[in-house]
């Protein structure tokens, strides 16, 4: 009789047991997510703190890579796109004039660096000559390196890429920015890119071209300054 008692009290205690490792599983459960969460919180917080940290103090080295990175990725785009329609070029800039060249262009290079020309497209008297009709992406891209305490008006950088064709007189522009510089940096320098970028369609003897200014002030190099057209 008695050894049914124990069995029964055994078995009349049991759920609250269960209730009470429950409890506990709960409990080191939240305990748990509750460390992850903070982890998680403090891992954002020092990755803002890197970025904010680096973009106030690199800002020379910020441009400079994506230039770099920038310049890479349409080198890659046109090298592609030359595998099916092997219709591309790439240019790379100097900003050494030599007599009688336009004191407003950067002189472009076929033969340099990254630089290549495919399927027809070809560089004529700093100029991209267009083979045949069709839709082209078009880009060009100008590194600036501003000496502010160089000039009391500080210079606009600006960048535009025009186009001569039969089909109208004249030149006319394509892409065309400007942009501010050594605002409140009077004594120091500002670094900056002009970057451009869209598709057009042009004719077979399409001549395009690019001005630039101010001059003194263009980085030219490797992959900072380019200019180029692939075929779609």
């Amino acid at each position: 009789m008695a050894q049914d008692w124990k069995s029964a009290d055994l078995e009349i205690g049991q759920p609250g047991v269960e209730a009470m490792e429950e409890q506990t599983k709960m409990g080191a459960s939240t305990t748990l997510r509750g460390w992850k969460i903070g982890l998680a919180l403090l891992a954002i917080g020092l990755c803002a703190a890197s970025a904010i940290f680096f973009t106030i103090h690199n800002q020379k080295q910020n441009v400079t890579q994506g230039s770099e990175v920038l310049g890479h990725t349409l080198r890659q785009l046109s090298k592609r796109h030359t595998g099916t329609s092997q219709i591309a070029i790439h240019l790379e800039g100097d900003t050494k004039l030599e007599t009688g060249e336009d004191a407003n262009e950067v002189q472009w290079k076929d033969d340099v660096d990254h630089a290549f020309h495919h399927g027809g497209l070809k560089l004529v008297d700093n100029e991209i000559v267009i083979p045949k009709k069709g839709l082209y992406f078009v880009y060009s891209q100008v590194s600036f390196d501003v000496d502010c305490g160089s000039t009391t008006d500080h210079e606009h950088p600006s960048h535009a890429v025009r186009r001569k064709s039969k089909v109208f007189e004249g030149e006319h522009t394509l892409l065309n920015t400007m942009r501010s510089s050594c605002q409140g940096a009077s004594n120091d320098h500002w670094y900056g890119a002009i970057n451009l970028g869209a598709v057009f369609s042009l004719e077979e003897g399409d001549l395009l071209s690019t001005t630039t200014g101010p001059m003194p002030f263009v980085e030219e190099s490797a992959g900072k300054t380019f200019f180029g057209v692939f075929a779609l």
